[in-house]
């Protein structure tokens, strides 16, 4: 089993074709994270609160359709956090207002207080890892996790949610160097340093810890620091639809495919060169895929394959 840790929430996309108009679609991240890890037919179990209301319900119902286990969700009263996108571009991404005060977010983040049996891999990331209110909470976990299993991170950095650059960039720091494997976009990596050059930082967060690091780079391609050793993976070309969902779909085929190469779990060896780039393009294919779509709608396996 992996845990996959964070935010649940509705995101509201414009409507193109009508004006003031929104779309009401299930994501957040971590969400996003654990839908693409089980439709690829990964076990994959979501740490989070969910409220109770009619959206929570579309949430969870969503979950476990494509096979999450819900064991570890916290149901709650108020209402579900909202998000308001705004389309990018491909150079840019998209962007987000949130609304977290008063709803399921606010509660306790409920990890378990005894390391689950046959859970081989944490990942945290995203708002409930960078948030005031649970960053703390999201290192202790990272460290109880340590012992029992491998661990995961992606900032996924939201600026009009956590404006306090310092107090971020502490806490990235901190789970940076608790986990395992990073996983980063490269704007995520620019509001952390501002001025500071990409590489610069992942080669500075290598040393922190983790057995690789890696930034990806929108039409670009991604880059990876696995020890010292620089690795670059070319981007794969598609025409882009939509641009949401991709950096979650990369994170999500990038554990898929490292657990079922045997690769996650603790006291795991780091991975050759060869091996790393072997996951990295996997996780391409999956990103470009899910870029070719409208709105977070990650690849199954069988579509991997097609797409091959």
């Amino acid at each position: 089993m992996i845990l996959i840790s964070g935010e649940a929430l509705i995101d509201l996309i414009p409507d193109a074709g009508k004006e003031n108009q929104y779309d009401a679609v299930l994501g957040g991240s971590p969400y996003n994270v654990a839908i693409g890890l089980a439709r690829l037919g990964g076990k994959a179990s979501f740490v989070s609160r969910i409220s109770a209301d009619a959206n929570g319900e579309a949430l969870a119902a969503a979950l476990l359709r494509d096979g999450v286990d819900l064991s570890l969700v916290a149901r709650d009263p108020r209402p579900t956090t909202l998000a308001f996108v705004m389309r990018g571009t491909a150079q840019t991404g998209s962007r987000y207002s949130f609304y977290l005060d008063a709803t399921s977010f606010d509660g306790v983040w409920p990890f378990p207080p005894i390391w689950p049996a046959g859970a081989r891999h944490l990942h945290v990331g995203s708002i409930a890892a960078l948030d005031a209110r649970h960053g703390a909470n999201v290192v202790e976990a990272l460290a109880r996790a340590k012992p029992h299993a491998s661990v995961s991170f992606d900032p996924n950095i939201r600026p009009l949610v956590t404006p306090d650059r310092d107090a971020v960039l502490g806490l990235a720091e901190r789970q940076a160097g608790l986990a395992t494997l990073v996983k980063a976009s490269e704007e995520d990596l620019e509001w952390l340093y501002p001025g500071r050059g990409v590489e610069d930082t992942l080669a500075a967060w290598a040393a922190l810890g983790p057995k690789f690091v890696v930034a990806t780079l929108g039409e670009k391609g991604s880059i990876a620091y696995l020890g010292r050793e620089r690795l670059e993976i070319a981007p794969v070309k598609v025409d882009v639809v939509d641009t949401v969902g991709a950096g979650d779909s990369f994170m999500s085929s990038l554990l898929f495919t490292m657990d079922r190469d045997g690769a996650l779990g603790a006291g795991t060896p780091a991975p050759t060169r060869e091996k790393l780039g072997g996951w990295l393009n996997f996780a391409a294919r999956a990103s470009a895929i899910t870029c070719s779509r409208r709105g977070s709608d990650p690849p199954t396996l069988a579509d991997m394959e097609a797409a091959r």
